[in-house]
Parts: C-alpha cells; sequence; structure tokens
C-alpha cells in the first residue's frame, strides 16, 4: 500500500483510517484517485455508519467500488456479526485496490464479474466452505472471527491464513480464467502447473484424505498446491499480490537503495522485470521477519521461493503483463445488488 496523507495537515494516515489521528479530519477514499479526500467534500460510501467503510462514491451508486460487489451480507441480528463483517469488508477493500493497481478488470465481458457472498455457519445451518466458482467468492464470516481462523490455521498446518490472503487466493481462481484458460498460455501452464484436467472435485477428496502431509517444498509455494493445477495456480497468483502489495508499501520506507531498487518500488504493481521485483522482495521479507521475531511473533512471510516456486511466480507474472497488451479495452464491472443472508 503506498502511502496516503490527509489531505489538511498531510500526516501520514493508514489505509484503514476513516479519521485522521492528528487534526481528527474525517476522511473519504477516493478509488480512482488513491488517495484520502475530506470527508466533507465527498459522498461517503452507505456502509459508512454501519461497517466504517472509509471509501467514497463518485457516480451516484450509493456503494463504493468495493462494498458493491459484495452480492450477500451476513445476517445482522447480532453485534457479532456486523464486527466480524466489518473486517471482512475492510480486507476485500485491499483486495479491490491490489487488483485496481495491477490494471486487472473486475468483470470478463459477456461473462461472470467478481462478487462475493458473506455466509455465516449459524444462519445457513451447516458449515460454509470458503470458496469459488464462476466469479463468485464465498467467504465463511467466522473467517473473520481471529480465534477460529487461528483454529483452523493450526489444524490444517498451514503457516499463514488471512481474511485478505483468503482473498487473494480465491480471486485467483476467477483470473485463472481471465489470464490463462482462454488464452494461448494454457499449454505453458500446464507444462508448468500440470494439466488441469483431472477432475477438480476427486483432486480435492484426495488431498483433504490423505494421511501423509509430507510434500515437495522444492516445487510448491504450500501444502494445498499439491492438491491441483488450479490451486496451486491460486496460492501462487496469491503470494505475487503479497510480493507486489508489501513492497509498494516498502517504497515508502527511508530504505538505502540502489537506483534499479529505487526505479521497482516507484510502482511494483506494474513493474515489467520479475527478477528486479524478486531482487526487492527478498530484503525485505527477510527484514520483516526479523522484526517480527524481535517482537516475538512469528514470521511474517513463512514461506521459502525456491527455483520451481520463482518460476511459478515468474509465469503469473508474465500472463498479467500478457493481459495488459492494448488489444482491446478492458471491461468494468457490472453491479451486483447487495442482499442480506437469510
Amino acid at each position: 500500500m503506498r502511502q496516503l496523507h490527509c489531505p489538511k495537515c498531510r500526516t501520514a494516515t493508514f489505509f484503514e483510517l476513516g479519521q485522521c489521528s492528528t487534526c481528527e479530519t474525517l476522511l473519504a477514499f477516493n478509488w480512482k484517485l488513491f488517495a484520502f479526500e475530506a470527508l466533507k467534500s465527498a459522498v461517503p460510501c452507505a456502509n459508512r455508519t454501519l461497517i466504517g467503510c472509509n471509501w467514497s462514491v463518485d457516480d451516484g451508486h450509493p456503494f463504493c467500488h468495493s462494498c458493491r460487489l459484495t452480492r450477500t451480507i451476513p445476517n445482522l441480528g447480532s453485534n457479532r456479526n456486523v464486527m466480524l463483517w466489518k473486517r471482512v469488508e475492510t480486507a476485500k477493500r485491499r483486495l479491490v485496490y491490489d487488483l485496481t493497481r495491477l490494471d486487472l478488470p473486475l468483470a470478463i465481458p459477456s461473462g461472470p464479474q467478481i462478487s462475493f457472498d458473506i455466509l455465516s455457519d449459524e444462519t445457513a445451518g451447516f458449515p460454509i466452505m470458503t470458496g469459488h466458482l464462476a466469479g463468485l467468492i464465498t467467504l465463511n464470516l467466522a473467517e473473520a472471527d481471529d480465534a477460529e481462523r487461528e483454529s483452523r490455521r493450526v489444524a490444517f498446518r498451514e503457516p499463514y491464513r488471512t481474511l485478505l490472503g483468503h482473498f487473494r487466493h480465491e480471486v485467483g481462481h476467477f483470473y485463472w480464467e481471465v489470464l490463462v484458460g482462454q488464452t494461448s498460455l494454457k499449454s505453458a501452464f500446464q507444462l508448468i502447473f500440470g494439466y488441469e484436467s483431472r477432475s477438480y472435485e476427486a483432486a480435492l477428496n484426495d488431498y483433504h484424505q490423505r494421511t501423509e502431509r509430507s510434500y515437495d517444498r522444492e516445487a510448491f509455494i504450500s501444502e494445498y498446491a499439491t492438491s491441483h493445477p488450479w490451486e496451486d495456480w491460486a496460492e501462487t497468483f496469491a503470494h505475487f499480490l503479497h510480493i507486489v502489495a508489501t513492497l509498494d508499501s516498502a517504497a515508502a520506507l527511508p530504505l538505502s537503495l540502489d537506483e534499479r531498487s529505487r526505479r521497482t518500488l516507484e510502482d511494483p504493481y506494474m513493474e515489467a522485470d520479475f527478477e528486479a521485483l524478486l531482487a526487492s522482495w527478498s530484503p525485505v521479507a527477510y527484514s520483516i521477519n526479523e522484526l517480527n521475531r524481535s517482537m516475538g511473533l512469528n514470521d511474517a512471510y513463512p514461506f521459502r521461493l525456491t527455483p520451481a516456486v520463482r518460476g511459478k511466480l515468474h509465469f503469473v507474472h508474465m500472463a498479467i503483463l500478457h493481459f495488459r497488451q492494448p488489444t482491446e479495452p478492458g471491461p468494468d464491472a457490472t453491479e451486483a445488488p447487495q442482499t442480506a443472508e437469510e
């Protein structure tokens, strides 16, 4: 996240805030300008009062460009659900920021668009599975509960599990269709990730029934990536977003950088040189892990980028660059009606 500032006093301000911590100016994030503006000069999202959405609207729609992608909201009959939904939407706004900075579409022409169902086990009466289908991302509201998410992280032996991580992974499935599935890159994908024609359902069933949990750490970024080529792609796509977003944050830090690193950090989302991206990422990842350890915390990025994993990340980067070629105008997101979970 590029450093943001209060429009009145110029204090550095976190992306999630709705009020300047120094001069107390009420803030609204302008999605098109990537900057805060004073709320008195903006039209706030209709969700500002309910869940603290700090984005503005500019086209007459009541919801901001992030909130309007939510098709189904959780049952708001409890304060806990409202609190958890607020956390979900806060993470989702970072995802929408990522995708916008990458210049990726939120919809496929004459096809699906990205939308979200935020559902709860209690209302549904059965366990909600977080997942993706034809652009629709379903998220279990319980993932916004820190204790519940940590319990699942330990149970599934995952080194990393966050709301934002879920969103970046699930949206990767949508972008497989956009960047790979209907393009000339499909054959290259199959050489690198494997053949996606294998039954997806059968592959996931096999994965969850495994008793032996070891896997080839040289070839895969995570254990879940071994389940199916589509999951390997989604995990890798999520890690690419982790990298460029964190480098974008690092750009504002007082770092000692050489000329090439400074050029990379001008806009990591649009950097065309993959090796330059990774050259900048390695010291940043090491630094944030050391800082976490000095505070008694786990590593912020507990992953090792082996040559095979670097190759997969390179393919994701190449697919994004390939999409950006000016062959035809990119699609805009259409509107998803917002309804409540019943």
